[in-house]
């Protein structure tokens, strides 16, 4: 498998998509026009870059709810859903449901129904199951209870109006997959079909799938924590990713927005819609925190620059301004220019004014050919730590951390352009960050990172939040002429109206698990306090 199957498979891709597209309930569960004999790598591909080539309900779900939620993003109009737990926009808390259900969750039951028994396909079905898993796992962990063992199956089953199944069972289910799925891969057979993760190679799907399991295991810890021990250590047992090599991304093309293209980076695409990055600017928390804590990835996360022209950045002054976003802040908000921008010595080096004065996203994570991180190896490292932190499994917690950090270094020169971290920051950075001696500080230092690591994967970072309390976050009272929503930081995304008209009878089941009204501030069910 090669690079340059993005662009030999656009077309199969777009016309795919376009096929996808439906209106009613029914037409969510069904495919009448698609054909029988449709290659299933198509469908693969066709997942694999929705999934972080679609601008649209990433500009929504993810830029403007989950990650300012966690106060790495502010600034931008959308981010009010997020930063100031508000609701400007309804349809943007249902997002990711109407586009990952027709698009996504169709394709991928599709595939895994289609080549379920064909021998010609028996990678690619055990990586589609896999990947199931993983799609699954983010609606569900936004969500709460979600249509999961009936979705999709319209044409499969018949059935129209899929039931809700409880979180708890989804969660049985996606540890019994994965285990399964992992196990019956083989590398002898053929390789995954329309992989632009791994490229076709089983064992990356393997440690894939086994590092999908430890972070599913670790989500569960508060509800279940002999569970949660046991799905980790089997999970390690299994062999999870060892280098960046194993890293489960999406290498994106130089394309800018357009309907139905999804070549491109989707965030990318989001920040490259004005010459403003579209408002978006990193947090105070954020930047704050790796200031604090010398951390090199501060400069290749961010950057502030004398404006921006036709997609040209100009002036590069991060070296002597870094400032961030006060969390739930509009880039307008606490409006006073920051003046001239002096060096040490005291020579003038340039004049900025207020618009440009917070850290934006930087040129180099805005390159519509950025790379998207799914699952990296240093998280894999980081979730390796906590297990010795909480003795779990014998080694160094010490040497996970360190290892962790030295793969985020690394996979973050991967965004075009970006310099390299130097062996100096990285001296500064351990020096500056002693791994602490007792397990529960271990635990909130290595969550933390994740919190860092996890930067422009704001599910993920959200997930993680709510599953281990760390970082700990500002509390957003108000800016200005912006007060809050609700009283406490959401703890779930919201489901679809539309669902109480297309499938009611499930609906209100599922809602009256959750107190009877589609509350946002009701936690799920592993989310606990």
């Amino acid at each position: 498998m090669k690079v340059h199957y993005l662009f030999t498979l656009s077309v199969l891709i777009l016309i795919f998509a376009v096929q996808s597209c439906t209106d009613g309930f029914q037409d969510l569960n069904t495919n009448p026009h698609a054909s029988p004999d449709l290659d299933p790598g198509v469908q693969m591909a066709t997942v694999m870059l929705d999934l972080s080539g679609s601008r649209e309900e990433l500009w929504r779900y993810d830029l403007g709810i989950a990650s300012p939620k966690v106060q790495h993003l502010g600034g931008s109009w959308w981010t009010q859903h997020g930063g100031q737990y508000r609701i400007v926009e309804r349809s943007h808390w249902y997002s990711m449901w109407e586009v990952q259900y027709p698009r996504e969750i169709k394709n991928i039951v599709d595939v895994v129904e289609r080549t379920r028994g064909v021998e010609e396909h028996h990678n690619t079905h055990q990586a589609a199951r896999i990947l199931k898993v993983y799609i699954f796992s983010r609606l569900t962990d936004m969500y709460g209870d979600i249509p999961y063992s009936a979705a999709g199956k319209g044409f499969y089953e018949q059935v129209f109006q899929p039931w809700y199944d409880r979180q708890e069972d989804i969660y049985a289910d996606f540890f019994v997959e994965l285990e399964d799925a992992v196990a019956q891969l083989d590398p002898t057979k053929s390789d995954v079909s329309g992989d632009l993760f791994f490229f076709g190679d089983v064992e990356k799907w393997k440690r894939f799938g086994n590092s999908m399991r430890m972070r599913l295991g670790f989500r569960i810890i508060k509800v279940d924590p002999a569970e949660s021990q046991r799905q980790v250590a089997a999970a390690i047992q299994g062999g999870v990713m060892q280098s960046n090599d194993d890293i489960a991304m999406m290498h994106h093309s130089n394309f800018s927005f357009g309907a139905g293209e999804n070549r491109g980076n989707g965030r990318s695409q989001v920040f490259r819609a004005s010459d403003n990055a579209e408002g978006y600017r990193l947090v105070s928390t954020l930047v704050d925190y790796l200031e604090e804590t010398e951390d090199p990835r501060l400069t290749r996360y961010g950057g502030t620059y004398l404006g921006i022209a036709s997609g040209t950045y100009g002036q590069d002054i991060t070296e002597y301004v870094r400032i961030g976003l006060t969390p739930g802040a509009m880039w307008w908000n606490e409006w006073a220019d920051y003046g001239n921008v002096e060096d040490d010595e005291g020579n003038w080096i340039a004049y900025l004014p207020h618009g440009f004065k917070h850290m934006m996203p930087s040129r180099y994570v805005s390159e519509l050919d950025a790379p998207f991180f799914h699952f990296t190896y240093a998280e894999t490292e980081l979730y390796l730590a906590e297990a010795v932190a909480r003795g779990w499994i014998a080694g160094d917690a010490e040497s996970h951390f360190q290892n962790a950090s030295l793969a985020s270094f690394g996979h973050v020169g991967m965004y075009p352009g970006a310099p390299a971290i130097t062996q100096e920051e990285i001296d500064a950075f351990f020096a500056a960050n002693p791994f602490p001696a007792l397990a529960q500080d271990q635990i909130r230092f290595i969550n933390e990172q994740h919190w860092v690591n996890f930067f422009l994967n704001g599910v993920e970072a959200y997930s993680n939040y709510r599953r281990s309390g760390y970082p700990e976050l500002q509390h957003f009272t108000g800016v200005e002429w912006y007060s809050p929503g609700a009283p406490e930081m959401p703890r779930r995304l919201l489901y679809p109206e539309r669902e109480a008209v297309l499938n009611a009878e499930n609906y209100q089941e599922a809602v009256g698990r959750i107190g009877g009204r589609n509350d946002w501030l009701v936690r799920v069910w592993w989310d606990v306090p």
